[in-house]
């Protein structure tokens, strides 16, 4: 049970949505400079982050060829720690569940658990929260000005529907059996003789009245307002509820300070988990619930011809552009975890999709500031990309219907070279890109630098910094790149990583919200 309840938690934390897209970071070089090229844009990368780079064909940049590789996943919104709380409250669930098929009473501790357990699974709900798993990669090929690349772009996403009304546990008959719900009959409503047990009564006492008194917890447990007192005519209030409920725990073993501890976190949840329980009074009972996991998958594979050209207009200005043919991969399944027999066959499940082709364009600028005024230092650069200007749209699954469209993505860069070895660069997206977690865009400022050790074409060792933040999302915070590679005849092996220094929990251990792996291998001349 415990097993099923955490993988349900960690599914349903998880949150994507269709038709949005956050700019991809393709090749090792970009990673791990924090994600910041467009002003850099050489070799054959160049066709992806700025195509006005691939004029250059013999100054400042190379031909070759490169197969770049990168996987990440992030997660928004601290999810992972309401997952975790789930899943250490499954073991309170067996015995509710026990309680339901043998028509025992329920105890303080268990009924602290399920008020608890429902209040995160509300939060859940919270716009941001989510995770987002991403994979890009292919095959990039320049000659001279010209370019020819064929990557693929995935992007998956769970998307939940927490349904917080229909959370009952049922209804209950009053001739002394059990109709799916929980039963209070014969459970002793009179105060202990210990004087813990009862402290922790009175806080129970005081939580029951926050989360809207007798006959809420009676809808919520019996289904009924007056279950509980019918029942067990000895319940009449708040306090003889409490009795009831710590006197349950004892005869289950439960210690003074189990009992305490469950007491306070009833007493701290109530507030919040009050309007759920309301909402709960009007639904029906949690064999109704509508929860659900939509699985969105959006894969793009991108066949791009591209080149650049000098402008006379402007010295040192250079712009190009990619003609390309998309294939969009729209994948789409839901899957009710509350009514389906097995938590794992979410992952198992047979996801509807539907595969359609469109054409798209993207156009960059490059600005060698130098070559216009040459007294400047540190040889600046300016760059500007735009990428599927048209927004091309793709078919959706029959089970959606319609279109996703993918959006247009536009970002700005700058590059100093304070040394011939040395390069610092900056990227800004302009546009807020939408991703695929529900609420939560992306708009990230990247700075990184680079430093060639051996600085020659025939033999290099490049090592990279970098850091990045979402400016679209004031709770984001840095993240930090590095990256290296070797370099030898003209063939070149690189890696770099991103990790955030924002954390989230995860059975008891913090780990990084996002992290991004990257892996290059090219041969340049």
């Amino acid at each position: 049970m415990k097993k099923s309840i955490l993988t349900l938690a960690f599914i349903v934390s998880c949150a994507c949505s269709a038709g949005a897209e956050q700019w991809q970071i393709l090749g090792t070089r970009p990673m791990g400079m924090g994600g910041a090229f467009v002003a850099v844009a050489q070799g054959p990368m160049a066709q992806y982050w700025n195509p006005g780079g691939l004029a250059m064909a013999f100054s400042d940049t190379v031909s070759g060829v490169e197969l770049p590789i990168t996987a990440g996943v992030e997660i928004t919104g601290d999810v992972m720690k309401n997952a975790s709380a789930i899943g250490d409250m499954a073991s309170k669930f067996t015995e509710i569940n026990a309680a339901q098929k043998n028509g025992s009473a329920t105890n303080a501790s268990q009924i602290s658990a399920f008020v608890k357990t429902i209040t995160l699974l509300d939060d859940m709900n919270d716009s941001g929260k989510g995770a987002m798993f991403e994979v890009a990669g292919g095959a990039n090929f320049k000659f001279s000005k010209v370019a020819v690349s064929v990557n693929n772009f995935t992007t998956i996403g769970l998307n939940p529907f927490v349904d917080v009304n229909n959370i009952g546990l049922g209804a209950v008959t009053v001739t002394g059996t059990t109709s799916g719900g929980i039963t209070m009959s014969g459970v002793t409503a009179t105060s202990t003789t210990d004087s813990g047990y009862n402290s922790a009564r009175d806080t129970i006492a005081t939580a029951i009245t926050k989360l809207g008194g007798l006959s809420a917890i009676s809808n919520l447990i019996c289904g009924t307002s007056t279950g509980i007192t019918v029942q067990n005519s000895d319940i009449t209030n708040e306090t003889t509820l409490a009795n009831a409920l710590v006197n349950q725990a004892i005869t289950n073993n439960l210690s003074v300070a189990q009992v305490t501890d469950a007491a306070n976190q009833l007493n701290t949840y109530a507030t919040d988990a009050k309007p759920i329980i309301e909402n709960a009074v009007a639904g029906n009972s949690y064999t109704n619930n509508q929860s659900n996991l939509t699985v969105d998958m959006v894969s793009f594979v991108e066949i791009a011809f591209g080149y650049g050209k000098f402008m006379k207009f402007l010295d040192g200005l250079s712009i190009g552009g990619n003609l390309k043919m998309i294939n969009g991969n729209i994948g789409h399944d839901k899957f009710k975890f509350m009514q389906q027999s097995d938590t794992e066959d979410a992952f198992k499940t047979d996801m509807d999709t539907k595969s359609s082709w469109a054409p798209a364009i993207d156009l960059g600028f490059l600005w060698n500031v130098n070559k216009k005024y040459p007294k400047l230092p540190m040889n600046p650069k300016v760059g500007f990309v735009i990428r599927n200007i048209n927004s091309p749209k793709f078919d959706q699954p029959d089970s959606v219907g319609g279109t996703y469209k993918l959006n247009r993505q536009a970002r700005l860069g700058f590059a100093l070279q304070p040394a011939k070895f040395w390069n610092l660069a900056l990227d800004i997206d302009a546009t807020k890109n939408k991703t695929a977690v529900n609420g939560f865009d992306s708009q990230q400022l990247a700075f990184g630098t680079e430093i060639n050790i051996i600085n020659r074409k025939y033999f290099n060792i490049p090592l990279r910094a970098g850091i990045c933040k979402n400016m679209a999302e004031e709770s984001s915070k840095m993240a930090y790149t590095l990256g290296t590679g070797v370099n030898a005849c003209y063939m070149h092996f690189d890696v770099a990583g991103a990790i955030s220094s924002d954390s989230t929990t995860m059975d008891d251990k913090e780990i990084p919200a996002k992290v991004l792996v990257s892996a290059v291998l090219g041969i340049l001349w």
